[in-house]
């Protein structure tokens, strides 16, 4: 395999890996950040949308963390086509504001409006 061969197969593999690492983010997705020491959070009743929940003691899911910049746990986040729309965090009290749910739903529905 001569050299310009193999760079063109190791760009494919890269441009792929990319593209598939971003699949949480895809459409309207509402993402769970958790831990099992913190409140716990249900995001069931937003299956029509992509739901995603990554768990900070699942060695899998560290790089999502580190690169979505979680800094408080739980965290919700909710994302249009892969741009983050809105964010809600725990703080220092672990626990979501108790107004979280009234103002994701501000949200989803704006996103969902805005589509059409």
């Amino acid at each position: 395999m001569n050299l310009n061969k193999k760079i063109c197969a190791l760009l494919t593999v890269l441009f792929v890996s990319t593209a598939s690492s971003q699949y949480y983010k895809d459409n309207i997705s509402v993402v769970l950040f958790k831990a099992s020491f913190v409140e716990e959070v249900s995001i069931k009743k937003y299956r029509e949308h992509n739901t995603h929940i990554f768990d900070y003691e699942n060695s899998k899911h560290e790089d999502y963390f580190i690169n979505e910049s979680i800094e408080f746990l739980p965290t919700i986040v909710l994302y249009s086509n892969g741009k983050e729309v809105y964010r809600v965090q725990g703080g220092i009290t672990l626990r979501l504001p108790e107004d979280y749910e009234k103002d994701l739903k501000k949200q989803l529905d704006k996103l969902i409006e805005d589509r059409f």
